[in-house]
């Protein structure tokens, strides 16, 4: 029962650590390259905002962290409006993931990603419920400046691979019937051997995935106050390195609402606000005393997903969706 407990706290932790290397050619994008470390995650995740504002996310993933070395995990989350949450997930054995190169097709289980063809295919069956995410263009690793990250001889890397694509979703969930959504994508790939609690003090992550202007902000602070990666990046141009944010709340828990100020060399600010609450996840929070078993190695991260609005100097505000990922719910 303990190992199942602690298996389920550090896979959430794989998802909350990820988000966005420099660019490789192996793969094309979706080739792990597993290391020996115990702290080694490796991830990647497409994330579909659609239309009807269903927020949609499959994750497929290789680590060492839990039980066990080199095991794979799918999960997907499905967040519809005035729905209960659909969240879920599958570990495999070292057998029962693959990377095959010469479909270009990454496997895990039952679940797969393929990039060829000028398109990208992501395919999750889970518990009774399926999910296929299908992307109008490949996989196109890049990495912002300063998506490097060192901690001692540890190293976390961080890749945009579908930063603006238009989505077409299959969703058909456990005793329900197929449906078809369209919206915007994104997806990322990060490979880290840094543990979890060492990574970062706070993260804020905003995409504007539809609509007519579309972005993304990823903001990093460090357990040493340094800030890095920290950037945004607006469709059609280049990514645009800042400097450092600043975060505040009011309320607390589900009842928080935030703001996040980023800053650039020029000293104006882009201005996040959030405008709705779609998800508060904290898993390590969750186990109650059991949590001191595992916070010294994953710490006790709390992510809050919203929708949100971004604001600029002299142009329109823009909508999105927010995550703000603390160590500790402070």
């Amino acid at each position: 029962m303990l190992r199942k407990v602690l298996f389920q706290v550090l896979m959430v932790v794989v998802l909350l650590t990820t988000l966005a290397l420099p660019g490789r050619a192996a793969g094309a994008g979706l080739e792990p390259a597993p290391s020996p470390l115990d702290n080694y995650g490796e991830s990647f995740t497409f994330i579909g905002d659609l239309e009807d504002g269903t927020f949609v996310l499959v994750q497929l993933s290789v680590t060492n962290l839990g039980p066990g070395s080199r095991h794979g995990i799918c999960r997907a989350s499905v967040l519809k409006p005035g729905q209960r949450a659909w969240t879920p997930q599958k570990k495999v054995g070292e057998k029962e993931w693959s990377y095959d190169v010469t479909s270009g097709t990454l496997q895990v289980g039952t679940c797969s990603a393929r990039s060829a063809g000028g398109f990208t295919r992501v395919e999750a069956p889970l518990d009774g419920g399926r999910v296929v995410l299908e992307y109008a263009a490949p996989v196109q690793p890049r990495s912002p400046e300063g998506s490097d990250v060192e901690v001692g001889s540890a190293r976390y890397r961080h890749e945009v691979t579908l930063a603006f694509s238009p989505l077409r979703v299959t969703l058909q969930l456990p005793k329900g019937a197929e449906e078809t959504r369209v919206g915007g994508g994104y997806a990322d790939h990060t490979r880290s051997t840094i543990a979890p609690a060492k990574l970062a003090k706070r993260w804020v992550r905003f995409r504007a995935l539809r609509g007519g202007e579309r972005m993304v902000l990823l903001a990093r602070e460090g357990q040493d106050g340094e800030f890095g990666p920290v950037y945004e990046w607006e469709e059609g141009g280049n990514p645009h390195p800042l400097e450092h944010f600043t975060l505040s709340r009011e309320g607390a828990k589900e009842r928080s609402v935030w703001k996040v100020e980023v800053f650039g060399d020029g000293g104006a600010a882009l201005v996040l606000r959030s405008t709705q609450l779609l998800q508060r996840n904290a898993p390590v929070e969750d186990l109650g005393m059991l949590a001191g078993l595992v916070r010294p190695v994953v710490g006790s991260p709390v992510t809050y997903l919203h929708r949100a609005v971004l604001e600029r100097a002299g142009k329109p505000p823009v909508a999105g969706l927010m995550e703000v990922t603390l160590e500790g719910d402070q």
